[in-house]
C-alpha cells in the first residue's frame, strides 16, 4: 500500500477506547434499526468538517461497519461472554502472556479479571492490543501497546509516559478532563494516571514506559461506578516484564557530533547535519525512531509536558513540495480538529530556505518548518500550549545553527 494511502485509513481510527464504547453500546443495549441508525448519524456528524471528499467517504464507511443496522460490529461479535454478574470485576483469574514483537517491543505477562477478546496481531511497527477484557455492566479493561516513544504520525510525536496525560488533555476536544493527573511506582515501573470522560462513560488510563516503548492500561466504567476502582493497581501489580531469549544484535555504532552539538541522523544512521544542543530544561528523549508513516524521528526533544521540538526525516513526495503540503495540512477524521493560524511562509535560514506554518491542534499550536533536500524532506514539528510560545525561541535557534554534515 502506498505511504498516502496508509495514511489515510489510520486516519479512520478512533482512539480504541472510543471503539470500544461503541462495541459495548452496541452489544449490551437492545437497539433497533432506528436507534442504530441516530447513533450512526451521530458519529458522522462529528467528523472534522474539513476532511478530503475522498478522506470523508472513507471515515463514513467506517462507521457504517462500526454500527451495523442489524448484528453485532465486529469488535462485539469476537468478544467472549462477559464477566458473569455478581462476580468481582477486580479479581484477577486469568493471565495474558504477550511476547517480544520482531519490532523489538519487550514482551510482558500480566493478570486480567477475565478472558480477553482474542487480540490481532501486532502491526509492522509493534502497536497492538494484547488484552481487551468486557467485564459486563459497560465496564471493560484493555491493555495497549501504543509504539515507539517519539515516533510522529499525523503530525503528533507519541509522548513519554509522564507527558502522555497532559497532551491527551491538551488534544480531547470532546473528552472532559476529571480530576488530576497522578504519579504512581508500580510493579510495570514508573506510571501515570489521568480520567476522561466520554459522554456518560470515564476512562482512566495508566501510562508506563520501558526500553523506549509505549504501553498502556486502560479502565472504562460509567461515570458512578465504582465497582473497578484500583482494578488497574492490582493488573499492574501483577505486571511481569519477559527477557527475549538469546541477546539482541549489537546495534550499530551512531555517528556522533561535535561536543555541544544535537545529533541528527537518517535512517541508516550516517550523520547528515547538527545543530547547537538545547540548554535545560530541553531534554533529548528519544533519536533514531522509526515512525508509522514511513518517516524516521531523528530527535525528539522534550521542552515542558506539552512543549516539544522534534526533527524528522522521510523520502520526498515528488508531487508534493514543502510550501504545498503545508497548504494542506494533514487531518484526523474524528479529530483533533486542525485550524491553521496563519499562512504559509518561506524564508533562507542556514538550513536552507524553508517553507513555515503555525496550526492550532485542539488545545494546542504546532509550528512546523519543512525543507526538501536531495530527495528527502526534513521537518522542525514545534508543539507547545497557548502560554508556550517562549518555546519558538527553540525551533529559531535549531534553525539558525543547523549545519549540515553529509
Amino acid at each position: 500500500m502506498p505511504a498516502a494511502d496508509a495514511r489515510r485509513v489510520r486516519d479512520l481510527l478512533l482512539p480504541a477506547a472510543v471503539l470500544l464504547l461503541v462495541a459495548l453500546v452496541v452489544r449490551e443495549l437492545p437497539w433497533g434499526p432506528v436507534a442504530r441508525w441516530r447513533m450512526r448519524r451521530r458519529m458522522i456528524a462529528l467528523l472534522d468538517p474539513d476532511l478530503p471528499p475522498d478522506e470523508r467517504a472513507r471515515a463514513v464507511s467506517r462507521a457504517r461497519e462500526m454500527v451495523p443496522l442489524i448484528g453485532l460490529p465486529a469488535a462485539a461479535a469476537l468478544a467472549p461472554p462477559p464477566l458473569p454478574a455478581g462476580a468481582d470485576p477486580t479479581a484477577l483469574r486469568f493471565e495474558v502472556v504477550h511476547p517480544a514483537s520482531s519490532a523489538g517491543a519487550p514482551g510482558f505477562r500480566v493478570r486480567v479479571p477475565w478472558h480477553s477478546v482474542p487480540a490481532r496481531a501486532a502491526d509492522a511497527h509493534g502497536r497492538c492490543q494484547p488484552a481487551t477484557v468486557l467485564l459486563g455492566a459497560h465496564r471493560a479493561l484493555l491493555v495497549v501497546v501504543l509504539g515507539r516513544v517519539g515516533a510522529v504520525e499525523q503530525g503528533g510525536v507519541l509522548a513519554g509516559a509522564r507527558d502522555r496525560p497532559a497532551q491527551a488533555r491538551a488534544l480531547g476536544e470532546r473528552r472532559a478532563a476529571v480530576g488530576d493527573v497522578v504519579h504512581a511506582m508500580t510493579a510495570a515501573g514508573p506510571a501515570w494516571r489521568h480520567t476522561f470522560a466520554v459522554g456518560t462513560r470515564h476512562v482512566t488510563d495508566t501510562h508506563v514506559d520501558r526500553d523506549g516503548w509505549a504501553f498502556a492500561v486502560g479502565v472504562l466504567r460509567t461515570a458512578d461506578d465504582t465497582s473497578v476502582d484500583g482494578l488497574a493497581d492490582t493488573v499492574l501489580a501483577s505486571w511481569r516484564w519477559l527477557t527475549p531469549e538469546g541477546a539482541p544484535p549489537a546495534p550499530r555504532g551512531p555517528a556522533a557530533a561535535a561536543p555541544g552539538r544535537l545529533a541528527i541522523r537518517t535512517p541508516d544512521l550516517a550523520l547528515a547535519a547538527s545543530c547547537r544542543a538545547p540548554a535545560a530544561p530541553a531534554e533529548l528523549v528519544a533519536a533514531d525512531v522509526p515512525c508509522p508513516d514511513d518517516a524516521w524521528t531523528a530527535a525528539y526533544l522534550r521542552l515542558s509536558p506539552t512543549s516539544s521540538l522534534v526533527v524528522t526525516v522521510s523520502d520526498a513526495d515528488p508531487g508534493r513540495d514543502a510550501r504545498t503540503t503545508l497548504e494542506r495540512p494533514e487531518r484526523t477524521a474524528w479529530g483533533p480538529r486542525v485550524t491553521p493560524a496563519g499562512p504559509v511562509r518561506e524564508r533562507a535560514t542556514p538550513a536552507g530556505v524553508v517553507a513555515t506554518r503555525t496550526l492550532q491542534v485542539a488545545g494546542l499550536a504546532r509550528t512546523e518548518a519543512r525543507l526538501d533536500r536531495r530527495g528527502r524532506t526534513w521537518r522542525w514539528l514545534l508543539t507547545y500550549a497557548p502560554d508556550e510560545t517562549a518555546a519558538l525561541g527553540v525551533l529559531e535557534d535549531a534553525l539558525q545553527t543547523w549545519r549540515w554534515e553529509d
